[in-house]
């Protein structure tokens, strides 16, 4: 694996702070088509997240492996006959469920669902994404058995998928039937063949499906159809369809992987016969991820670089954007600060004198071509320097005036110098006014103040403080006493 690493410099005296990798990716708070998967050392990586099905109100049957052999929708218990969850080789998700000649899992249907006792389905698909190790001849890699009574007898049912001469092959026996006159009459078997061999260690995606409304049944393996047939008297599509139809279950549930080796992904199970495949493993959408606002630490803080450790692979992209501001404004992060996104340099280095306190990341995601591979995103390291508080004047010198003091300092040498703010009190070390005189006084850019309405020969403590235009103020200045003077005194 080889990760692209932006050439940012280091950049003495700053602070650097890492997110992603062993640190983890706590900031990250919007996640939009994108997730957190095992990344480098047991660290998490931000992709793309793939194509996995999702159920929905067409949805009968799901089971995706991640985690969990159970079906999503919750209309089939399941039982686990020595199946394995595998983390590889996954056609989407985290999880496959791995057969070795001996597993088995079985779905028994509940009430209601597609394949309960005595159900005419309509238009139906079965579909799942298959990974052969072997290529085993006879493995039946999916069957369900019931019985239908006709006239008063039980008529055998069979629907499977087998391997044979290397191909895959779906039977229907004594499903499709004829249906007047108070009786029930099963059509002859029909078989649904490959055109093509299966290959090892190769995902494809299989679909049996069933559209009342024309009476067409096909197979197709990856979107292609290989075989069709339409259920009707003429074996055409003549308006004239039979029907499908599920008798009373046996009792053995739909039973998966008998004899086969290898892996089974997205099994799904629908009620119509527009559940297309989801062919690649991406959407082709793009991906977004967006920090929280992380605080710097001042309204001054400098941003010097932001270094993405990324990889690309097969014509993927990362897109990497930052904001900073002094304000958060909303609580969603799209929202939150009150500035425009920029672009983060390819080299990382934010050039200019770029300050605020809170800065947000965001990175946008981009599949390839063929929309099977993801970019991934390991850390960022943001390198800042933090805002230095103002110094205060160094000489602060006042003198007596009439009704009040006069006070003098000196210029802060320091560009980011906004202001001046004189603190005054009655008590050393306490500046909060007097009466009717609030304490601190606001000088602007001035480095002289007058007070006055103080009271004549008493003693006042005085201190000056400088802020920075980022609205930084540093400590005080060293504090003196003065006595008002009376009026109409001479100075």
């Amino acid at each position: 694996m080889v990760w692209s690493v932006s050439n940012a410099p280091a950049q003495p005296f700053g602070t650097e702070r890492t997110f992603g990798g062993r640190e983890g990716w706590g900031i990250l708070t919007d996640f939009a088509n994108t997730t957190l998967v095992p990344g480098w050392e047991g660290a998490r990586d931000v992709v793309l997240a793939d194509a996995a099905r999702r159920p929905t109100t067409e949805t009968d049957l799901l089971a995706d492996f991640d985690g969990t052999v159970d079906d999503r929708t919750g209309n089939y218990a399941v039982r686990n006959e020595g199946v394995l969850l595998a983390g590889r080789p996954t056609r989407f998700g985290s999880g496959v469920a791995g057969f070795d000649g001996n597993a088995t899992l079985a779905y028994f249907p509940g009430g209601g669902s597609l394949f309960s006792p005595d159900t005419q389905p309509g238009s139906f698909a079965i579909d799942f994404w298959l990974y052969p190790n072997h290529i085993t001849e006879g493995a039946v890699v999916l069957r369900w058995r019931g019985a239908l009574l006709n006239g008063g007898h039980p008529v055998l049912q069979d629907l499977r998928l087998e391997i044979n001469d290397r191909r895959l092959h779906w039977m229907l026996t004594n499903m499709v039937v004829r249906v007047g006159d108070n009786r029930i009459e099963a059509a002859a078997p029909i078989r649904l063949s490959a055109r093509r061999s299966m290959i090892p260690r190769i995902w494809q995606h299989h679909q049996l499906r069933y559209d009342s409304f024309t009476g067409q049944l096909a197979y197709l393996v990856d979107g292609i159809p290989e075989d069709i047939r339409y259920l009707s008297e003429s074996g055409r599509e003549d308006g004239t369809s039979l029907a499908i139809l599920f008798g009373n279950d046996t009792g053995d549930g739909i039973v998966l992987g008998r004899g086969f080796q290898g892996a089974l992904d997205e099994l799904r199970i629908s009620r119509t016969a527009d559940a297309g495949p989801q062919l690649s493993r991406y959407t082709g959408e793009p991906g977004r991820v967006i920090s929280r606002p992380i605080d710097l630490g001042g309204s001054g803080a400098h941003l010097q670089s932001l270094e993405t450790v990324a990889q690309e692979p097969g014509g993927t992209e990362v897109r990497g954007y930052y904001r900073i501001s002094n304000h958060v404004v909303a609580t969603d992060p799209r929202d939150a600060l009150d500035s425009d996104w920029k672009r983060i340099p390819p080299d990382g280095v934010i050039r200019g004198n770029v300050r605020g306190r809170f800065l947000q990341l965001r990175y946008d995601l981009l599949a390839d071509a063929r929309r099977e591979e993801s970019p991934r995103i390991r850390a960022v390291t943001v390198r800042y320097h933090s805002a230095s508080a103002p110094p205060p004047p160094r000489v602060v010198s006042g003198r007596p005036i009439a009704g009040g003091v006069e006070l003098n300092w000196d210029t802060v040498p320091d560009g980011d110098i906004q202001g001046y703010r004189v603190y005054f009190g009655e008590r050393p070390g306490r500046y909060t006014g007097t009466a009717g005189l609030v304490s601190p006084r606001d000088a602007g850019n001035n480095t002289t103040m007058r007070i006055t309405g103080l009271r004549p020969d008493v003693p006042y403590v005085f201190a000056v403080e400088s802020y920075d235009r980022y609205g930084q103020s540093g400590s005080f200045s060293r504090e003196i006493e003065i006595r008002a003077g009376r009026e109409g005194e001479a100075p």
